[in-house]
Formats: structure tokens, C-alpha cells, sequence
């Protein structure tokens, strides 16, 4: 639990220059969740709507995923780095977002 903690503690400071790179934020939570809150500017790709939309997603580009506790997300990391995509970078939760 600590790693996670961690690791996500280090993509947050990423996320800056991420954004500048033209970064995407992916939130992966279902569309009543994302409906009731989420950051401006976010896309909403629920997780098990990812594979299938999956050519919305820019490879050239940093993609930034969020959920409501970083499971979520953690799960499309590893399947979009699955299906060849490099620059993807797991924020944990959407709120932590929201100061960028």
C-alpha cells in the first residue's frame, strides 16, 4: 500500500510538465461516476470500455489515469502498456488532479 501511496505521489509531480507535453487525463470511472465529479478537462473512458475505445487515445502523447482510489486506473496502465502504449502514467485519484 505504501508503494502505491508513493508511486503515485511521483507521477503527481509529473503531472506539470506532462500537461505541457499534451498530456491526456483518462478517467477510467464509470459515466455516473465521472458525471457526478471529475476534473475539467478529463476524458471519461470507463475500464471496461477501454479496450474498445482505445484508438480515441494518442500514443504520441503522455496519457495520465485516474479512478476514485488508483485500482482502477492501475488495471488500465498495465493494459495499455499491454497493447504497445509507453508514455501512461497512473495520478491514482481524479481529486488528486484537480490543482493542476
Amino acid at each position: 500500500m505504501a508503494y502505491k501511496k508513493y508511486t503515485q505521489y511521483k507521477v503527481l509531480k509529473l503531472v506539470p510538465a506532462l500537461l505541457k507535453e499534451g498530456g491526456q487525463i483518462i478517467d477510467v470511472r464509470t459515466k455516473d461516476e465521472f458525471t457526478s465529479a471529475h476534473k475539467e478537462g478529463s476524458i471519461n473512458i470507463p475500464l471496461e470500455l477501454l479496450d474498445s475505445r482505445i484508438n480515441e487515445l494518442d500514443n504520441n502523447k503522455p496519457i495520465i489515469l485516474c479512478c476514485a482510489s488508483g485500482s482502477r486506473s492501475g488495471l488500465a496502465k498495465r493494459l495499455l502498456l499491454s497493447k504497445g502504449f509507453e508514455n501512461v502514467y497512473n495520478s491514482g485519484t481524479w481529486n488528486s488532479l484537480l490543482k493542476f
